[in-house]
């Protein structure tokens, strides 16, 4: 009972905590107390010093997978709460995010304990097999109310593997007729269900499809990948080429600032090239055949989680959350329970293991600590305390140097109390790791302020690249070839800017628009 208890509350505040002391509200504060805690278990466990397979057993009960099941069908109430109105969205964009950012973790969260669901509901009678059905109804209606296509999808896979599994569909495609009819009907749903789905957001697919185009290029480029972080550092920088060389894209419109490939196979393909990616597969593959040969209940269950981790990561990014990869830990620890050795730990093991797990709790809550203080300063500098928050950003700076939003952030501050060169010099080292849209058109201000308008002019083109559908670069440039009399580039960006397709209108495009016709209109009057 206490292992079932415990598993619960870590589950639980791995998928429900957030806090307003931290800069990313929903993620950072789920990442460490998640890490944290499953650390110190590991600890006690480690100083218990008791039989492996025998931990393992406990830890993964029937009534832990209950437990799961039912903070999913919490996140799920949660959400419905968000849509009518009665609590209140992360995102101003969408009406569903429940404890999370975004539609993605909590989808991600939903569709993976969903599985369990089916599995219970299937097992159970009476009253306890109404309610879970009504608790399955509540999640898949939440699913559908996030207009998470992906989300969709896997919770229409993950509950026919479940039901073929118990129902021993299998078994019976023995029969060459029946296996024909089973097959056509499983891939006329499939393809159904992809072509409504792809239907229901088209643009939204499109834009994934563009993405996925530059990811290629980026891995033909360089197949043994990029490094950490490698997609996010260099993935804009391919899709303004791509548009350099194709300025009649289809995509145009539908380019945006990315910082995930909406594939989790691309960005390990990205990030650590063609090994990393064969390796991430063999994983896969080994979870999967065990899953298929386990010789036990719930193997319709955990086959149904996996397929759905699959569907997840071929169109999402499940991978940034901390509950999505302690779920995927405790569901692996499951399948594996009984293979793990019947024996105990020898005690040098037990040494190395808890230093190690004592060591990264330490270098967590200090990093904590200062994500907090980050927090903390960010929010006195948008006050307007921004030259007195300077020097404590440069004490933060040898902890956080290695985070990109942290060194973007404060690039922007030292641009606000206007020392322009050390902006350029922070935001420069930022964009190693990260460089977008927004990174750019900062860049081409504090270059524009120190009076290098040949960069200036060089950021803002490189911007306008990256997202063609944006008026803002053109109108600077725009701006900028005006005030140092290059009269030529101004007329053509000006007839640029006239032509160019509004993807949104508003005051600013709008004024944008008017500027440039006056000023065209001006020098056809004066010719």
């Amino acid at each position: 009972m206490i292992y079932s208890l415990s598993i619960f509350l870590i589950f639980l505040g791995s998928v429900f905590f957030t806090s307003q002391k931290f800069v990313d509200t929903e993620t950072a504060v789920k990442f460490y107390y998640t890490i944290i805690v499953v650390l110190a278990g590991i600890v006690i466990l480690m100083l218990k010093h008791c039989n492996l397979r025998s931990e393992a057993q406990k830890l993964t009960t029937i009534l832990t997978l209950k437990g799961l099941f039912i903070i999913g069908v919490l996140q799920a109430i949660y959400g419905i709460l968000q849509y009518t109105g009665l609590c209140t969205s992360n995102h101003r964009f969408f009406a569903i995010t429940g404890s999370f950012e975004n539609p993605s973790g909590f989808v991600a969260i939903l569709s993976l304990v969903l599985p369990i669901g089916v599995y219970w509901c299937l097992k159970s009678k009476g009253w306890e097999q109404k309610l879970v059905f009504i608790a399955i109804g509540s999640t898949l209606f939440s699913i559908v109310l996030s207009g998470s296509r992906t989300g969709i999808l896997s919770a229409v896979i993950s509950i026919l593997i479940v039901f073929a599994i118990e129902f021993q569909l299998f078994s019976k495609l023995k029969n060459l007729k029946y296996s024909i009819g089973i097959v056509f009907i499983v891939i006329i749903i499939l393809l159904f269900s992809v072509f409504l789905l792809y239907q229901l957001r088209k643009d939204s697919a499109d834009g994934r499809l563009l993405i996925w185009e530059v990811s290629f290029e980026m891995f033909k480029d360089k197949p043994l990948g990029y490094g950490y972080n490698g997609f996010q550092a260099n993935y804009m920088n391919y899709q303004a080429k791509y548009f350099k060389g194709n300025p009649q894209s289809i995509y145009t419109q539908l380019a945006d600032n990315v910082k995930h490939p909406f594939n989790e196979f691309v960005k390990i393909a990205i990030n650590y090239g063609a090994v990393g990616l064969v390796f991430y597969l063999l994983m896969l593959t080994v979870i999967f055949w065990k899953a298929i040969k386990i010789q036990a209940s719930i193997r319709g269950m955990l086959l149904g989680v996996f397929a759905t981790f699959i569907v997840l990561t071929s169109f999402s990014y499940p991978l940034q959350y901390a509950p999505v990869w302690f779920l995927l830990a405790y569901f692996t620890l499951v399948l594996f329970s009984n293979s793990a050795p019947n024996k105990r730990l020898s005690l040098l093991t037990i040494v190395s293991i808890t230093v190690v797990c004592i060591t990264g709790i330490f270098f967590l809550i200090q990093r904590l600590s200062k994500e907090i203080e980050w927090k903390t300063i960010a929010v006195k500098s948008m006050q307007g305390f921004t030259e007195e928050m300077l020097p404590q950003y440069q004490m933060l700076y040898p902890h956080l140097k290695k985070n990109a939003f942290f060194l973007y952030n404060y690039g922007a501050e030292v641009y606000v109390a206007k020392d322009y060169k050390k902006s350029i010099t922070i935001l420069e080292e930022c964009q190693k790791q990260l460089s977008d849209y927004d990174l750019q058109m900062l860049l081409a201000d504090n270059y524009y302020q120190i009076g290098d308008t040949d960069k200036a002019i060089q950021s803002y083109k490189h911007a306008e690249n990256m997202i063609p559908c944006r008026f803002l670069p053109l109108y600077y440039q725009f701006e900028i070839y005006k005030e140092v009399g290059r009269v030529e580039e101004s007329l053509k960006i000006a007839q640029k800017i006239i032509a160019k397709d509004v993807k949104v209108n508003s005051n600013t495009v709008e004024i944008i628009i008017k500027e440039a016709n006056n000023f065209l209109f001006e020098k056809e009057a004066n010719s």
